[in-house]
């Protein structure tokens, strides 16, 4: 799909291995096969800050341009993206499974703090060795709960 421009969307994110609010965005576009530019930012370099300073004034990826229209936040770039180019169809059409599917995605997207901490991104990782705190392993019944 095509922005009011005719032209496609820009995806700002940083390296999807290690950045998961840049994944969220970045699978929510690819996933429903809403046409979009990917620009992959690195996150390590001593450039990093103005880089994304050029796209976005809140200073983090991911962000969204389509057209002069500047969305920052993957949880708010899903909701745009659902709403202006999916008719809805990124949330259960059902009211009540919309209202869960938000609860579980806003849990997920700003709690789960030990979580975080304690296992952060990376889909390479193998054989990491984590210490399993009793708030880690509530945190991890959590997710597999939601």
């Amino acid at each position: 799909m095509r922005n009011h421009r005719g032209s496609p969307q820009k995806l700002i994110i940083g390296n999807k291995n290690y950045s998961s609010w840049s994944l969220r965005a970045w699978l929510m576009l690819a996933a429903f096969e809403v046409s979009f530019e990917e620009l992959k930012v690195n996150l390590s370099t001593a450039e990093t800050a103005a880089t994304i300073g050029r796209y976005s004034s809140a200073g983090k990826v991911p962000v969204l341009h389509d057209g002069e229209l500047v969305v920052w936040d993957s949880l708010a770039i899903c909701e745009y993206v659902s709403e202006k180019y999916l008719n809805g169809r990124g949330w259960p059409e059902d009211m009540e499974g919309r209202a869960m599917a938000r609860s579980c995605s806003t849990e997920m997207h700003s709690g789960l703090f030990t979580l975080r901490e304690a296992m952060p991104m990376n889909c390479r990782a193998t054989n990491r060795r984590v210490e399993r705190s009793p708030q880690l392993e509530k945190e991890i019944a959590r997710v597999i709960t939601l």
